[in-house]
């Protein structure tokens, strides 16, 4: 029921979101997607075809989504993330470590093959009893992880000794990497996971590879796998070199490394020249030193990281390089064509003033994070894997765009929707500037700088519109996930303020016309029909005469002034003739038989008869219209 009364309507302010930019602290390339880890919160972007975002969905996405959080996650605070062909794994303060997306061979590490859209617990029995991880790597469909004491154990995908443990059975937990041979009595320091092959550096400084060997990536001058661990050669360039980080490429077929003094070498495939020894022919297996002419003269690697043909390291003073297949505009220079020596990344555009320190090579692109915390990618972006609400390939760096607003909810109106929503957290290190919400079909928005909600107008009542909210902040722009929402027409009826008897004596009767009263039916029903009701107070005086009761007040509605739409319009009291006592409720107008919109107006006369003994004064009373 719609009432008619004169009553004032309080209107909430609209929520402000004010909430300071999060910083993020580990980022890592996969296969056509990314991640990103802030405040211990994970966020991932691009393909997800098998959830390997995290996010409860298979639906890909060209700006960061968070990882979601309720199970095993609730609580738990992420320290270390890394990216795999389609399935991630994170490491949490506690030492615990969680994995989402496939699992074919066992690769979450959950005891299952079973993929799954949100994070799974790695079992923590067997193999894990008791350990604290301190370190992870995700391969191509395997992962492994490093203890506190230097222990290696990996899971998953074991077809050319992935997993080390001198098997090429899969394992769906996992198991410990074998410590006889060249790892009797090694503490490893860092792991990192390859297609195929896996390989580790000691606290001496040197290096060890196991797994698949085809084109050389064990280091070992052979071409032959191995499921134990086998020595890199340390002879040759790498003689008398300390190892400090070692990185294993996604296509299977190379490996890189830094040593104690900022330099890198490689071995393996070079038919890019990813191994950035500028083309020098080289023997399968052998390490050779990366150029340090060009680009990298002078220069100190900090860190080093491989994509699928693709290598890029950091230097110490903040500026990238990178090497190798670089026909996607992976090498970030602006180019779009392979280097076999380093190049320097392109400083310019979203990296001006940036000084990087990290970097992470996908498979065809790359992701960098700076020291301001923000996140920046180039190459490939077919997927969305760059995160900067497109799908379109840069061959220098872009700013990952903020997440998307979430809880988007809309409330439908007459014409109109209110819409409201929570601000998001991952922001890149930037700042809001904005939000629009607009509904498709037909383009009607509302926008606000920092309010989380705001109300469409203009829309079409039984129109079905699907609603996305936009933010925009100062690293770029993203939707939220549309909701759908259909404008309903309401019910209403409008009434004058007040009216003014004429004054009369006692004894003798008072009338006038109330003022228009007005019911609109914006519902669009196939069946459309309603009734008007009218009810009354007795007439008091504030002087404490005797109130004058509603067996006194008679009222009779008259024709109609004005109606629209179909139907039969029907007076509840057509004439003076009518008229009726107003001591219970009564009718006063209908509509029955309509269809679609509608709307009628009337104006009625109230008619008091003053009873002799009335006092003088002024008498008033609430006269009430409803429809329903």
């Amino acid at each position: 029921m719609v009432a008619g009364t004169c009553a004032g309507t309080q209107v909430a302010s609209p929520s402000l979101a004010a909430a300071a930019p999060s910083l993020a602290t580990s980022v890592t390339a996969g296969n056509a997607y990314a991640c990103a880890i802030e405040i211990g919160q994970a966020y991932c972007w691009g393909a997800n075809s098998s959830g390997q975002l995290g996010n409860g969905t298979t639906t890909s996405s060209s700006v960061p989504v968070p990882v979601y959080t309720g199970g095993v996650l609730a609580g738990k605070t992420l320290t270390q993330i890394g990216a795999g062909f389609n399935h991630t794994c994170a490491l949490a303060s506690s030492g615990a470590v969680y994995c989402w997306g496939a699992n074919s061979y066992g690769q979450l590490g959950n005891n299952s093959t079973t993929p799954s859209p949100v994070p799974v617990a790695v079992t923590t029995s067997g193999a894990l009893s008791g350990k604290i991880i301190t370190q992870i790597a995700v391969g191509n469909s395997h992962t492994c992880a490093l203890d506190s004491s230097g222990a290696a154990y990996c899971w998953g995908a074991n077809g050319n000794g992935d997993l080390g443990n001198n098997s090429t059975t899969a394992s769906v937990v996992p198991v410990a990497v074998s410590t006889s041979g060249v790892l009797a009595g090694q503490t490893l320091t860092q792991i990192t996971a390859g297609y195929a092959h896996t390989c580790a550096v000691s606290s001496a400084g040197a290096a060890y590879c196991w797994g698949a060997n085809g084109n050389g990536q064990l280091g070992n001058s052979s071409t032959t796998q191995s499921l134990v661990p086998v020595a890199v050669t340390a002879s040759g360039v790498l003689s008398g070199k300390s190892l400090t980080q070692i990185s294993a490429d996604q296509e299977g077929m190379y490996t890189c490394a830094l040593d104690s003094t900022g330099l890198g070498y490689c071995w393996g495939s070079n038919n890019y020249g990813q191994l950035g020894n500028g083309g020098a022919a080289s023997t399968p297996g052998v390490p050779v030193a990366v150029v340090t002419s060009g680009v990298l003269s002078g220069r100190t690697l900090s860190q080093m990281a491989t994509g699928s043909a693709t290598t890029c390291a950091v230097g110490s003073t903040g500026a990238a390089y990178c090497w190798g297949q670089g026909v996607n505009g992976e090498l970030g220079n602006g180019a779009t064509s392979n280097s076999s020596v380093p190049v320097a990344v392109s400083l310019s555009g979203a990296l001006s003033g940036q000084a990087l320190t990290q970097v992470s090579d996908g498979t065809n692109f790359s992701c960098a994070m700076a020291s301001t915390a923000a996140v920046y990618c180039w190459g490939l972006g077919s997927s969305g894997q760059l995160g900067d609400n497109s799908a379109t390939s840069s061959a220098v760096a872009v700013a990952v765009a903020p997440q998307g607003p979430t809880g988007v909810t809309a409330v439908a109106g007459d014409s109109s929707a209110t819409v409201s929503w929570t601000a998001p957290v991952f922001l890149n290190n930037g700042s809001i500037t904005g939000y629009t919400a607009a509904a498709v079909p037909g383009g009607a928005s509302c926008s606000t700088t920092r309010a989380t909600s705001c109300t469409i107008t203009g829309l079409t009542d039984g129109t079905t519109y699907t609603v996305t909210v936009t933010v925009t902040a100062t690293t770029g722009t993203a939707p939220s996930a549309p909701v759908t929402i259909q404008p309903a027409g309401v019910l209403s009826i409008s009434v004058p303020a007040s009216a003014t008897l004429p004054s009369t004596a006692p004894g003798t009767t008072s009338a006038a016309h109330l003022g228009t009263v007005r019911v609109t039916d914006n519902r669009a029903l196939a069946s459309a029909s309603w009734t008007a009701t009218v009810t009354a107070t007795a007439f008091a005086s504030g002087t404490g005469g005797t109130p004058i009761a509603l067996a006194n007040v008679s009222y009779w509605s008259g024709p109609y002034t004005a109606t629209s739409g179909s139907g039969t319009f029907t007076p509840g009291q057509v004439d003076a003739a009518h008229a009726q006592v107003l001591a219970t409720p009564l009718t006063a107008f209908s509509l029955t038989g309509g269809s679609g919109a509608n709307s009628a107006s009337w104006n009625p006369t109230l008619v008091v008869s003053v009873p002799l003994s009335t006092v003088s004064g002024t008498y008033t009373a609430t006269i009430t219209h409803s429809v329903a």
